[in-house]
Formats: C-alpha cells, structure tokens, sequence
C-alpha cells in the first residue's frame, strides 16, 4: 500500500463500500507501506503468504537457476529448471514461471467477487484466475495498457476468464480495446472514486509552505520516477529563472530518481526555485495553498492528482498523457502541452506570465462529476 494514485483509488472505492453487509478481504504482495494504516477498519488484510521465495522465481529468468543449480550439483532441479526456461522461451509467456511460483498454494479463497485490482499485472491476474474461487472475477485497468505491457500473450491467453474488466477512463478503454479488440463487448470505464469531502477536510489539517515566498507556487506531486517525468523539471526551472519569472517549482514524493533530481538541481543551480519536499502523506494542504498544478507525467492510465488539484480550483498544466482530455479542457480550465521539455517550459510560462489566463481557468474549471454509490452499487451487481 504505497502512497500511489492505485492505492489512494483503492482506499477511496473501499470507503464507499458498505462494510456492514459486505465483507472484503485484501490481499497484498507484502504487507506494507505508507498507506496500509488507512485501509477502513471492518476490511481483512492479509499478505501473500511466502511471496519473498516466490519473487526471484516470478521475476528472473529460469536459466540463471538452471545455471545455478548446476554449479551446485543438482542436476534434477537444474533440467527441470530448463524445461521451465525452454516453456517461456519457446511460448513467449512468463506464466510458467507463475505456474511454478504458485504449485504449492492452495486455493485459499472463496467469495462472490474476486478483483484483480493493481492491473494489468500479470501476475496479479494470474493468482485471481487459479487461486481464488469466485463467482465473477473482474480485471481492473488503471494504466495506459500500450505502456505497460509489450507482450499480448498473457492477456490473449487469460483475460477471457474474467467476467468483466475495467478501466479508469474512456481512452484508457479505448486504447485497451485497440489491443484487445476481442474484449471489447466485456470492457467498460469505472472512473477513479476521488471523496472530495475527504480531501477537504485533510486539507485543513498539518502542514503546508513553510517560507515567505511571495510568488507564483507551483506543485507536482508523485513518486519520483521515470514514468512521473520530474526529470524534465530542472531543465524547465532553468529556463524560467533565466527569464528572471518570480516561482518556485514544489516536488512532492519520494522515490528512485531523486538522486538525479538532486544532481541536476545542484549543477543547474536552482536550489531556490526548485524545492525537493519528500514524501508527504497528506499533500492537500500544499495542493490547496499551491497556484499552479503541473503534471509531467509520460503515461498516465487516469491521473488522479489532477483530479484532486480541479478539487481546489486549480488551473493544470498537463503533458498530454492517456487521459489527460478525461480530465482537462483544453484551453479552457487547463492546458495539454507536448510530453517534452518545451512542451512543460511554454505550458508553465504562459500561466506564470499570464495572470489573467490563471483567473480565467480557475473561474471555468469543471469538477468530475461523479456518482459513486450508483457506481459502487452497479459493481457489486455485475
């Protein structure tokens, strides 16, 4: 349960659920992260049992054991191991290694619904199809699926078993279904849940800026990652500040790319304009009292932080990831730039320069409207 935009649509589906009459089970790869103490009380949490020998096994190619195993001079599990590699090698699916990953876990699971939530994850998909008996078993997309996976097999080959899938924005489904044109009569959009009562309320509580700036705040929030984009960042801030523009850029998230982050801050020397915030649990105080929200993302299946940033009337600039025209009108409560440096720098300046531009958006910005107890009741009567 990372701090993640899957995770916070999660949480967000569980709390609408009626818990008195329903009763949910999660099950996790590893029982953990930031937001595992958020789950609502009355959902059953339970983790994988020995998913830390099944990892190396799900996620590494067979001929490094077979390899290892001949060093060590087990010649029976080596050959087996092979036959194992010859499998995925010759039928371009890693499901083989889910079938031996998985060969001593009963089915453990018996219920209505069983929801292969965190997808498309093959893996994921794999245990809800073979180690859950359920009445309907349901497959959830939340990323633009041509990002995600290259390799079609395991979908042509297993997604035929769900009753339903869904994903989180139309042109998600819409690319979804330009990959799987088969599926298309069984796939339908379930938009993220965001509680906008919640949000408030968290947003008036803990901190927020802490300096004296008086100029134009702008926030990206996210896991410092490839895929989030923060890389193309500095470079922006860079040409900002040389044009001698009054912001500072706020990042909120941890994560694997901020040590470049950091590099690039210290040699382009933007430490003033450029600030690093760590991982925040509750970012909505920053969202609230922020100007300007920029999303840098590459690929997004549904980007639930714009949704929360048009919460608080804030006008977005947006690269022009999956679902970006799910969310924003362009021109007209926000902007969809390139997914490039210039893209993000001629965005970004003309909503820093243009004040009146920023008025016009925030006046204008349309809030997702959703009903998500028709929806979570139309879930539970598939």
């Amino acid at each position: 349960m990372n701090l993640g935009g899957t995770e916070k649509a999660l949480l967000a589906l569980l709390n609408e659920l009626d818990l008195t009459n329903n009763e949910v089970t999660i099950l996790l790869l590893e029982q953990k992260g930031e937001l595992l103490d958020q789950i609502p009380h009355g959902v059953t949490v339970e983790a994988l049992k020995g998913f830390e020998k099944m990892r190396p096994i799900i996620f590494n190619s067979p001929r490094s054991y077979a390899l290892n195993d001949f060093r060590k001079g087990n010649v029976l599990n080596a050959v087996k191991t092979l036959i194992r590699y010859t499998k995925v090698k010759t039928g371009n699916s890693w499901h083989y290694n889910y079938i031996e990953a998985l060969k001593h876990y009963p089915i453990r699971y018996k219920t209505d619904i069983a929801v292969a939530y965190a997808g498309p994850s093959d893996f994921i998909s794999y245990i809800i199809l073979n180690n859950v008996d359920a009445k309907k078993k349901f497959q959830w997309i939340h990323f633009d699926i041509t990002k995600m996976i290259s390799n079609t097999k395991f979908g042509n080959r297993f997604y035929p078993y769900f009753d339903k899938i869904f994903c989180v924005s139309k042109n998600a489904r819409d690319t979804f279904v330009k990959t799987f044109p088969q599926f298309e009569s069984k796939t339908e959009v379930f938009e993220n849940i965001v509680s906008e009562n919640l949000i408030r309320q968290q947003a008036e509580t803990g901190e927020s800026f802490t300096d004296d700036f008086k100029g134009i705040r702008i926030l990206t929030l996210g896991r410092l990652s490839e895929e989030k984009g923060q890389r193309m960042i500095p470079a922006v801030v860079k040409r900002l500040k040389d044009e001698g523009l009054d912001f500072r850029w706020y990042l909120i998230g941890e994560g694997k790319l901020r040590a470049n982050l950091e590099e690039q801050i210290k040699k382009l020397g933007i430490e003033n304009e450029l600030i690093l915030l760590g991982l925040k649990i509750n970012p909505y105080p920053y969202l609230k009292d922020c100007d300007l929200y920029v999303q840098t993302s590459l690929h997004e299946g549904y980007c639930l932080t714009i949704h929360e940033a048009k919460i608080f009337k804030k006008p977005v600039v947006t690269t022009a990831v999956l679902s970006a025209p799910n969310l924003i009108e362009n021109q007209g409560d926000g902007l969809i730039i390139a997914i490039s440096i210039d893209g993000i720098y001629s965005g970004v300046r003309e909503l820093i320069t243009n004040k009146a531009r920023r008025e016009k958006f925030e006046r204008f910005i349309k809030k997702p409207k959703l009903k998500s107890s028709e929806k979570i009741e139309s879930l539970i009567a598939k």
